[in-house]
Order: C-alpha cells, then sequence, then structure tokens
C-alpha cells in the first residue's frame, strides 16, 4: 500500500496539508476502520471516521477533501487489487450514498465520473445519477461480500 499512497500524496495535492508520514497513518488507520466495518457488514459514516475530527480541528472546510483523498486511497488500493471499492461502505449521514469523490475514483467509468459533469458545470441527466446509483450500490454489495469471506 505504502507505493500506492507515495504516488497519490503528491498527485491529489495532499503534500500541501500534510507529511507524507501523516498521510500514510491517517490512510492505514481509515483502511483498517473500513475493513473492519466490511467484514460486519456494516457502513460508516463519515462523521464516525476518527480521522475526520482530528483534521477538522487543523484545518476547518478543507478536512472533507482531506478525508476524501483518504479514503479514496484505500478504494485505488484495492481496485489496483481486483477487489471492490471498500469506499463504497463510506457515507454522509444525510444522503445515505457516498459523496461525489466516490464517482471520481480511476475505476468509474469516464461517463459516471464527476470530473465529466459536475467539474465542467453540467448537471448529469437522471440515467446517470440512476447508474451511479447502481454501480455504487454493485460495489458495496460486493464490498461487504468480499470482506465477509476474509478470516478476522
Amino acid at each position: 500500500m505504502e507505493a500506492v499512497l507515495k504516488d497519490l500524496y503528491r498527485e491529489w495535492g495532499v503534500d500541501k496539508h500534510l507529511s507524507e508520514e501523516e498521510y500514510a497513518k491517517f490512510t492505514l488507520n481509515t483502511y483498517e476502520m473500513l475493513i473492519k466495518h466490511a467484514k460486519a457488514g456494516q457502513t460508516v459514516f463519515y462523521g464516525e471516521l476518527p480521522v475526520l475530527n482530528e483534521l477538522k480541528e487543523r484545518f476547518g472546510d478543507t478536512a472533507a477533501r482531506l478525508i476524501g483523498s483518504i479514503i479514496d486511497a484505500c478504494s485505488e488500493y484495492e481496485a489496483l487489487r481486483g477487489r471492490p471499492l471498500i469506499s463504497s461502505i463510506a457515507i454522509n449521514r444525510d444522503t445515505r450514498e457516498p459523496s461525489g469523490g466516490f464517482y471520481r475514483l480511476s475505476p468509474i467509468p469516464l461517463h459516471l465520473c464527476t470530473d465529466t459533469w459536475e467539474e465542467q458545470d453540467i448537471s448529469p441527466p437522471d440515467i446517470v445519477l440512476s447508474k451511479r446509483q447502481e454501480l455504487w450500490l454493485t460495489e458495496f454489495r460486493e464490498t461487504l461480500e468480499y470482506w465477509a469471506k476474509q478470516e478476522t
């Protein structure tokens, strides 16, 4: 995982806020928590992630972007191993769905990617929103199925 984190650290601009060691520590801790919840067949709200409170204290509004890069790094690592996107179990308490950052991950098809629509100031059509939800639910189900089979 360390090699993946080194690449993402600079690519995603995390180096402007956290040291590489902090980013690795936060990501590994978050990854372990995601695995624990996935094995238990549970979702986790972003606000339940311990790293969020620490980042909010230090960075205020920037914390959401940083937590996104930490959670997303966990999924990028999983995708490189041919596994489902573990960040699919991390959801917003109000919407009960993942944030828009989930739809920026490298395995997301371009026609569903946030960068294709929202980053271009274009509202995605309903079919795109429907397909996104379908993709997320598939990843969510596959994540829970995969981790349920793994030894504790």
